[in-house]
């Protein structure tokens, strides 16, 4: 019994780690740090931790999804940085409405598929919007996204 009871623990202790070996490599502290500073001139609303496993075949359902209220007349800038251990690109799309109506905004350049790191405009309405994170392709990713205002 005693030794059936130390195998047992001693596969415990090899397969847990590996199961989230490759998350683990996703350091969000430190690319919240970097984030933050791209955005110095802003005041941070929230911040987005996002990691995806690896898709086949990339659909709307497996983007994470928020829905943030914005204000008229006030400058927002959504900021992404992708962690380069990784092989995914983060991209950011802003909707007009929770329900997904209407993509007004992304951080994929359509004509080059380029991966810009940021989206900064002026609202023109206010309202609940939608905003989407994904990694380019399917791709696995981590990365640390923050939504901010300019004060």
């Amino acid at each position: 019994m005693k030794i059936r009871s130390f195998v047992i623990k001693c596969l415990l202790l090899l397969i847990i780690p590996l199961m989230g070996f490759k998350k683990d490599k996703c350091n969000s502290d430190a690319l919240y740090e970097q984030v933050v500073k791209k955005v110095k001139k802003f005041s941070i609303l929230k911040d987005y931790r996002i990691y995806m496993k690896k898709k086949k075949k990339l659909t709307a359902e497996d983007y994470e999804y928020f829905t943030i209220p914005l204000n008229r007349g006030v400058v927002y800038k959504f900021q992404a940085l992708s962690n380069p251990d990784f092989e995914g690109k983060m991209i950011i799309n802003l909707y007009t409405t929770p329900t997904k109506e209407y993509m007004f905004a992304t951080t994929l350049s359509q004509g080059t598929k380029a991966v810009h790191e940021s989206i900064e405009f002026k609202c023109n309405s206010t309202g609940n919007y939608c905003i989407g994170y994904y990694f380019q392709d399917g791709l696995e990713g981590c990365g640390v996204a923050v939504s901010a205002f300019q004060p």
